[in-house]
Parts: C-alpha cells; sequence; structure tokens
C-alpha cells in the first residue's frame, strides 16, 4: 500500500514520538501551532508579527516592520517547510497564507501542555 506519509507517521499511520518531539522542539514552530489553533488560517506576516508580539512581551501593533520580516523569512525557510512535512499546516506561498490542518490527537495534547509555557498570560 503506497500513499502520502507525514514526517510524524509511525507504524499504522499514526504518529511517533521522535516526529511529534521534532517538530516541538523548536519554540516558533509552537506558537505557529498556537496561533493558527486560535485563527485557522491566517497571513504570514500576521504569524511572524505575533509570534514577534509574544516574544518581546509587545501588542502585536507594536512590533517593528523589520523584526516581523525576518521571523518571516525564518517561518518561509525553515519552520514552514517542518511543519508542511509533518502535514500540521498548508501554506500557500503565492498568496501567503498559513492554514490548520487538524493535527493527531498528541499534537492537540501537547499543544495543550506547552500552551502555559509558551504564551505570556
Amino acid at each position: 500500500m503506497t500513499g502520502h506519509r507525514s514526517a510524524v507517521d509511525g507504524f499504522g499511520g499514526g504518529p511517533t514520538l521522535d516526529g511529534v518531539f521534532a517538530v516541538f522542539a523548536n519554540y516558533r514552530r509552537r506558537y505557529v501551532l498556537h496561533y493558527l489553533r486560535e485563527e485557522e488560517r491566517a497571513s504570514l506576516g500576521g504569524i511572524a508579527r505575533q509570534i514577534a508580539a509574544w516574544e518581546r512581551a509587545y501588542r502585536s501593533e507594536e512590533v517593528s516592520g523589520d523584526l516581523a520580516d525576518r521571523i518571516e523569512i525564518e517561518l518561509v525557510h525553515t519552520h514552514l517547510p517542518r511543519l508542511r512535512e509533518a502535514d500540521l499546516v498548508q501554506y500557500d506561498r503565492r498568496a501567503s497564507l498559513v492554514v490548520y490542518r487538524d493535527p493527531p490527537d498528541i499534537v492537540r495534547a501537547l499543544l495543550d501542555l506547552c500552551t502555559d509555557r509558551d504564551l505570556p498570560e
């Protein structure tokens, strides 16, 4: 049987712990998932601006364009490919739109556990 397998797939198509932990190992990837869990779809710029705000404890409108641009570049070249490979997001480069996929239960559970530590109150 052939078919698409994501980077978090294990035997029987379920996620492997190694694959899930590899995705969760970086706080910016977790930030993307936190943001999209609430919004479901968002512009790349909006996600980058919110990540910068969380990192600096700013309001998103206080984030400089330069900082948001640097984060956006890192997302495009590093984190979105990993999240897409894990089948957790879809990314439309032309529309600059990121969409949250229906994640496996283990991803939802880990994201719940990370929320209090990752996100400012």
